[in-house]
């Protein structure tokens, strides 16, 4: 495979060309992604289809849905499972949600590029665990509408739910086959909603955005934008959570403070 910086001027228009036209036809703008990745990441799948151009490819996912929907499912991430990185849920459990739950009110929680719906069901589990009975907005979204009729679904294989507690396990989870599924009353507790992070407006007021490793094929200038819209949308003292490799550096530059690690308070 040739690399981004190798491509001929010929080869970098059918990929500006191809770019355009996924814009046009999603509102998915590719630019926003860093271009040696996201470049790596299409060809492969021009190859996948034994093709030879991206010209060709547009053509082939424009006119097959199921093409198309596989293109939304590669060129995204969507690898997760619950409580991903134990630690830092168990504080989320014993500093953030407390603190935020002392509101005295139901919170408002987005988890935004929600993949296969474990981070909001790890959530969900959460919240019932620190104040059972109490409905809170729990809005989940991710850009890829097939995924998200997955997560909607609440079926989880053995590897998904290797992290979640054994009292979780057996309150919030139930044996589906050789799967295992996410009972009926917490699933009714998540709101999935399809959303492109870089086009769609944002919900207001959240006391809680959490978005991990959805950024890191975004170019700085598409983070930084992306931060400062997170942090207009929380309340005073809200939280954003993201992932381990998506530190944010200029946090105090936005207007957020950092008490632990990954987690990014709005103070202003």
């Amino acid at each position: 495979m040739q690399e981004w910086t190798e491509l001929n001027s010929t080869q970098r228009a059918d990929y500006e060309s191809f770019v355009q036209q996924v814009y046009k036809k999603s509102g998915i703008d590719l630019n926003l992604y860093k271009s040696q990745q996201m470049y790596r990441r299409l060809w492969g799948m021009v190859e996948r289809a034994n093709l030879r151009s991206f010209t060709d490819y547009f053509a082939l996912i424009n006119r097959d849905s199921t093409e198309w929907a596989t293109f939304l499912d590669r060129m995204t991430i969507n690898v997760s499972e619950l409580f991903r990185n134990p630690e830092k849920w168990e504080e989320m459990r014993l500093k953030v949600l407390p603190a935020l739950l002392q509101r005295g009110r139901p919170l408002r929680i987005w988890s935004a590029g929600c993949s296969i719906g474990a981070e909001p069901y790890t959530l969900a589990m959460l919240l019932d665990d620190l104040k059972p009975g109490v409905r809170h907005y729990l809005l989940a979204t991710d850009i890829d509408q097939k995924i998200l009729e997955r997560a909607r679904q609440g079926l989880f294989t053995e590897t998904d739910i290797r992290s979640v507690p054994a009292s979780y396990r057996s309150r919030y989870l139930r044996a589906a086959g050789s799967d295992f599924e996410v009972v009926p009353e917490l699933r009714q507790r998540v709101t999935f909603r399809k959303h492109n992070l870089l086009a769609d407006p944002f919900e207001k007021d959240f006391d809680l955005i959490v978005c991990r490793n959805v950024v890191i094929y975004f170019t700085e200038e598409a983070k930084d934008k992306l931060f400062a819209r997170f942090h207009a949308s929380l309340t005073p003292g809200g939280v954003l959570f993201v992932g381990g490799t998506e530190r944010i550096f200029n946090y105090r530059e936005i207007g957020f403070e950092s008490r632990i690690p990954f987690f990014y308070e709005r103070v202003h």
